[in-house]
């Protein structure tokens, strides 16, 4: 299955808040899928949802990190934060590169990336290796 999650960053994000403001609205939601990329593709390899509200709030301050640099080296992956069905926030990620970590999302209309520390990195490689830990 390919997905281009580019477009639907731009498309769904456009109503998402920045700042702690985000980082609320996205800690506040009841579930989150995962979406895990094949290496240098946008193709789908692994999906993980979970309702575990700490693991919710974990990802959800990873992703409130400061402005960074934005990065050209493509995406690892997508984060779908929702509340009661209804998409809240669509973060893109890159963890697999030590010099392009980051992520990816819309803050006050505009495509904004922020820098990814080495837990999130650690975090979001265990998830994709099948192992849950919050």
């Amino acid at each position: 299955m390919k997905i281009l999650f580019f477009p639907v960053l731009l498309l769904f994000l456009s109503a998402c808040s920045g700042g702690s403001a985000g980082n609320e609205q996205l800690s506040g939601c009841d579930s989150l899928v995962v979406y895990f990329n094949t290496p240098l593709t946008d193709s789908v390899e692994k999906i993980v949802t979970t309702t575990e509200k700490k693991a919710i709030k974990k990802l959800a301050g990873f992703v409130n990190g400061k402005p960074s640099e934005a990065y050209k080296c493509g995406y690892d992956g997508n984060l779908m934060f929702y509340s009661q069905g209804s998409l809240k926030g669509d973060v893109s990620f890159n963890y697999s590169g030590d010099s392009c970590r980051h992520f990816m999302m819309m803050i006050e209309n505009k495509l904004t990336p922020t820098t990814m520390s080495n837990e999130a990195a650690d975090f979001l490689k265990s998830l994709a290796e099948g192992k849950e830990w919050y």
